[in-house]
């Protein structure tokens, strides 16, 4: 394996949610959910990201119904500063110094700064893609999809992964080896959205397993306890879900030394957050 890859964990704004939705159990009160998106420098291959997070684009995207439906079930509360591509100075960088974006599934809040890396290319699994790209209207929302937040030449600089057929993680599944060194390995998540896919990451602070929107909340791993069946309504499979959340509290209980970041986890952004 080559040296770690760098690692900062960014925070690109957060919308509303009740706990009650986020986790069987959890308590009738708001929660931030904030879209965590990695920033990553493998040593030969340059900076990349694990997904685009939020973005003033998603604003304007949902100014007009269907999908002003998404911003009233998820209020936003967005900072342009916020934005990756407004971040990146502070590291000495610019959007033109990403090569690519790594894209775990097309829900909006995962997709919404794709339109500011006019130069990167862009990876996600084939069926994730072919699920959402000839949706609009109330169907795409239906998956969490606004057609809007893909740059126009989108489908000419997308890398599609076939099935993965890499060595298996331990009950999840084969893998997918993103430089052939070990140091970041795709892996499906399915449940959440159909082609999830989930990053375990060799990085300076140690491995880190980006699991996306497995879960909301780390607890739902460590406790086995999934979302609100409230929440069915957007899963692509939600005994799917379930099923992807009982083998990730295996492999961490056998992993314990890797460190497991769900996307929108208020836990693993306080813990990682770069500021």
């Amino acid at each position: 394996m080559t040296e770690p890859l760098a690692c900062f964990i960014l925070d690109t704004g957060h919308c509303l949610a009740s706990e009650h939705h986020l986790i069987e159990g959890g308590a009738r009160q708001q929660m931030a959910c904030h879209s965590l998106v990695a920033l990553l420098r493998h040593p030969q291959h340059g900076w990349f990201l694990w997904d685009a997070g939020y973005a003033p684009a998603i604003l304007e995207a949902t100014r007009r119904f269907p999908y002003l439906l998404y911003r009233l079930a998820t209020p936003l509360r967005l900072r342009p500063e916020l934005a990756v591509a407004a971040q990146l100075p502070r590291f000495g960088l610019a959007p033109a110094d990403i090569g690519q974006v790594i894209i775990s599934h097309f829900h909006a809040d995962h997709i919404a700064g794709l339109r500011d890396f006019a130069a990167a290319r862009f990876v996600a699994l084939t069926e994730a893609y072919q699920a959402v790209a000839p949706l609009s209207g109330l169907a795409a929302l239906r998956r969490a999809f606004i057609p809007a937040l893909l740059p126009a030449d989108f489908a000419r600089r997308v890398h599609l992964l076939p099935a993965f057929n890499g060595p298996p993680l331990a009950g999840l599944g084969p893998t997918y080896d993103l430089f052939n060194d070990g140091s970041a390995l795709l892996v499906r998540l399915p449940g959440h959205a159909r082609g999830q896919v989930g990053l375990l990451a060799h990085t300076t602070r140690g491995r880190l397993f980006f699991v996306a929107d497995s879960c909301w909340l780390t607890r739902s791993i460590v406790e086995r306890r999934p979302p609100s069946s409230f929440v069915n309504f957007i899963a692509d499979d939600p005994r799917s879900l379930r099923d992807t959340i009982n083998r990730l509290h295996g492999f961490t209980a056998a992993n314990p030394d890797i460190q497991i970041v769900p996307s929108h986890c208020p836990e693993a952004l306080a813990r990682l957050l770069e500021f």
